[in-house]
């Protein structure tokens, strides 16, 4: 009888790396966040994190812009 070994890769440790983000925090007023993407290339990407609407988005504060709608998804913690 003939044997066969196969590595076999696991789909679940794949897409939990894959759907892992570095956003996995629990947002706080008054801390700084690096935004995954910026409103514009010009300005900080970092925002300081001021109160949370009703609808999960945050007002957020960016140096020399103001203040900014986020979603918990458009940004990560600083490290």
């Amino acid at each position: 009888m003939k044997t066969s070994t196969r590595q076999y890769t696991t789909k679940t440790t794949k897409n939990i790396r894959q759907n892992s983000s570095p956003q996995c925090m629990i947002p706080l007023p008054s801390t700084w966040v690096t935004m995954l993407e910026p409103p514009n290339s010009s300005c900080y990407d970092e925002a300081l994190l001021m109160c949370q609407y009703p609808d999960g988005y945050w007002a957020a504060w960016i140096p020399d812009v103001g203040e900014i709608k986020l979603h918990s998804g458009q940004f990560c913690r600083m490290s």
